[in-house]
């Protein structure tokens, strides 16, 4: 059952229950001898009631609504500017474009390889053989840019991919928006060339 099946049914029991429970408390009311004080206490109590169940309906059918969270922590992330700034060093990173392979031809960060579009299984298996070889403990960089990051397709399977071969220095590109907006359009420089080639150690 899905999450949001899930919230839904959690709903309909929820009011259900209470239907039950406001039924008994009619009951209770309707026998001889009941208070006017305690029949206000008790309309109050069922005033309540339906309100702490519809709010625990609407918070569980949002929490079955929320996307799941992404696999890496804001360490894991590295921006545009702090990227530069290392692959001008003497430890430059590994940078692999795991996205679609005319947009990586049509520009991309100079020193990065073209490593298997993600989002499929056989670019799994070029990223596969992209890092077979290299240390656990070296770090690689990780980008795509080819949409907006909540819909992107391919970084997620990437960095999962790459984790699960025990690769220990596994970053992503913080690139929210797309390449073009968050690399190219901030002035940082981009090459043009063939998306073919192997991962650089």
């Amino acid at each position: 059952m899905s999450r949001f099946k899930h919230a839904r049914t959690y709903g309909i029991m929820s009011t259900f229950l209470l239907a039950v429970v406001t039924a008994l408390i009619g009951l209770a009311l309707s026998r001889p001898g009941a208070s006017q004080e305690h029949r206000a206490l008790e309309s109050q109590w069922r005033k309540e009631a339906a309100l702490r169940t519809e709010e625990r309906r609407i918070s569980t059918e949002q929490k079955a609504e929320t996307p799941s969270k992404d696999p890496w922590t804001d360490e894991q992330l590295i921006r545009p500017a702090e990227l530069l700034r290392q692959m001008s060093g003497a430890n430059r990173p590994l940078v692999l474009h795991i996205g679609v392979p005319f947009l990586f031809k049509a520009g991309h960060i100079p020193g990065s390889t073209f490593a298997g579009q993600a989002s499929t299984p056989e670019g799994i298996e070029k990223l596969k053989k992209a890092v077979q070889e290299i240390p656990l403990n070296r770090e690689i960089v990780l980008y795509c840019g080819c949409c907006p990051w909540k819909d992107c397709p391919t970084i997620r399977p990437a960095f999962k991919l790459l984790r699960e071969m025990r690769l220990t220095k596994v970053k992503v590109l913080d690139l929210p928006n797309s390449f073009g907006q968050d690399w190219v359009e901030k002035g940082f420089p981009v090459e043009k060339g063939d998306s073919t080639g192997g991962a650089r150690v």
